[in-house]
């Protein structure tokens, strides 16, 4: 810390490690949820429909996506951080009032564009039936911007509640009910494509109405009035090419994949894809959670607890992710054909390449929400141009060559190198890192215990359902593995604490059980 020394366990300590583990818990279980109805949407998708109707599919997904985020010119992330920043009501309310205003504007012309411009979109794909979905889509638009504004609009209250209760709940979940009855009904798949739409509209209402009800309550009224800090608008644009970038390095390999290859081998693509990023669930929520957490502590100077909470959720985070990543990586097939079906196993190659540049970006923890709460939004700027080049550049290197492969090398180059670069910045100008022993003996024994078990199992004549109890067995020794290596820190027991406020009462087995498995005293427990 910036001055005084504190001990790691005081209760400023406590209340931070509470902060971003209620927020990343809140944020993982509406993740999983999203997950959960995501992967039974998608798995009806690709079993009810040809290939090629489920490579449209996610194709508009990631176009739609991809222009949600531009129109939202980065007002959303930069109203995160500034209503976490600022303590003035007047100026906060402001900063939402204009934040709106903004973001409502720009939904309604990206979704007039989107629609009226559904024809030649199709063709960029060569594929003509893609002009109905893209209309139809064009209101997910807009949809999307304005949910993404309101959540941020809480996300920069340190809650991340909404995000996960409309976003990651209400919408996925609608859309499984809808999907369920365009099958059952046998309405055909532009049924499913409305049915997508009209669950966004839904979601969106309810956080509209929601936010009217709430947010007046958050952010008291003031008797004066006040304008957002001319920084607001530079902010919103850094974030604006930040976040645009951002998702260039996430989708524009599917993008090209589809002008290049046909829907069907995006279709084998995105199902791939989809597994791995089950790995980012954890990483996602933490990352959410940390940039409103990391603005404010560095308004107040505590980089000690900046680095405290930094390494303890990637730990976390890693608890969760290891053992579904050893599932991907070396039983790749299994997993493919126990999600959608054998026809999908032809993906197992482009799979083990994603899986492993998911994990690589989960060990380095959430550096580029770090780096944008501490404001280096120009550091994050560069950093994030690198990385969605990179991508570009090899998707058109390796595509129209290696099809698939080719958008597996290319995104996994390009994820592992975004947070990567993000973390070498974190670390020359804050001397924050997450590789402390007590992150790393806990790894190191999991995926020493675990390797050789999946690849046996692998080997003999189980049907493909057998990587759900493989992947439980594998979160057995990632959680004992922590106790087993005397790596628990108070990071840890503050987060427990955290979990028994969720559960709504004390467990006082997980706090005992914690407390055996205390990290010697030292340097490297003090940090995390």
């Amino acid at each position: 810390m910036d001055g005084a020394k504190s001990s790691p366990a005081s209760d400023v300590d406590i209340r931070e490690f509470l902060t971003v583990g209620r927020g990343t818990l809140v944020l993982i279980l509406g993740t999983l949820v999203l997950f959960a109805a995501s992967f039974a949407s998608r798995v009806l998708v690709a079993d009810g429909f040809s290939l090629a109707d489920w490579g449209e599919f996610n194709l508009a997904l990631a176009l739609t996506g991809l222009l949600s985020l531009l129109s939202l010119f980065g007002l959303d992330q930069a109203a995160a951080r500034s209503l976490s920043f600022e303590r003035d009501p007047a100026v906060r309310r402001s900063i939402v009032r204009w934040a709106v205003l903004v973001a409502t504007g720009s939904a309604t012309v990206a979704t007039v564009s989107v629609f009226v411009l559904a024809g030649p979109l199709a063709l960029m794909f060569h594929a003509p039936g893609l002009t109905e979905v893209f209309q139809i889509f064009s209101v997910t638009v807009g949809f999307g911007v304005l949910s993404l504004m309101l959540a941020a609009l809480f996300q920069g209250l340190e809650d991340a509640a909404p995000n996960a209760l409309f976003n990651q709940i209400l919408g996925p979940v609608l859309f499984v009910v809808a999907v369920a009855l365009a099958l059952g009904l046998h309405w055909g798949f532009l049924a499913v494509v409305a049915g997508y739409a009209l669950a966004e509209a839904i979601a969106l209402g309810a956080l509209v109405a929601y936010t009217l009800q709430q947010l007046p309550r958050r952010i008291p009224p003031s008797e004066r009035a006040a304008a957002p800090h001319r920084q607001l608008w530079p902010l919103a644009i850094s974030f604006w090419g930040v976040g645009s970038l951002a998702f260039i390095t996430a989708f524009v390999d599917t993008l090209v994949l589809g002008v290049f290859r046909s829907p069907s081998e995006v279709g084998i693509y995105s199902a791939a894809m989809t597994l791995a990023r089950v790995l980012l669930v954890a990483n996602g929520a933490l990352t959410y959670i940390y940039l409103p957490v990391a603005a404010r502590l560095a308004r107040g100077g505590d980089h000690e607890a900046l680095r405290s909470t930094y390494v303890t959720g990637t730990r976390w985070t890693l608890l969760l992710v290891t053992p579904a990543f050893l599932v991907l990586a070396l039983l790749p097939v299994p997993a493919l054909s126990a999600v959608f079906g054998p026809t999908y196993g032809v993906g197992a190659a482009p799979l083990r390449i994603l899986a492993l540049a998911a994990f690589v970006s989960v060990v380095v923890g959430p550096a580029n929400a770090c780096l944008a709460g501490l404001g280096e939004v120009r550091t994050l700027l560069g950093i994030t141009a690198a990385a969605s080049m990179g991508n570009l550049a090899l998707s058109l290197v390796f595509i129209p060559v290696y099809g698939a492969v080719g958008a597996a090398i290319a995104w996994g180059v390009a994820r592992a190198l975004y947070p990567g670069l993000g973390l070498v910045a974190l670390y020359r100008l804050h001397r924050i890192n997450p590789f402390q022993g007590a992150l790393l003996r806990p790894l190191a024994l999991t995926i020493a215990v675990c390797t050789p078990v999946f690849l046996v199992l692998g080997e003999m004549p189980f049907p493909a359902w057998i990587v759900f109890p493989i992947a439980g067995f594998g979160c057995v020794v990632a959680a004992l593995a922590p106790l087993i290596t005397r790596s628990v820190v108070p990071g840890d027991l503050a987060i427990a604490r955290g979990i028994e406020g969720l559960v709504g009462r004390p467990m006082p087995g997980l706090r005992r059980l914690l407390l055996a498995g205390r990290a010697p005293s030292g340097p490297s427990s003090a940090l995390a």
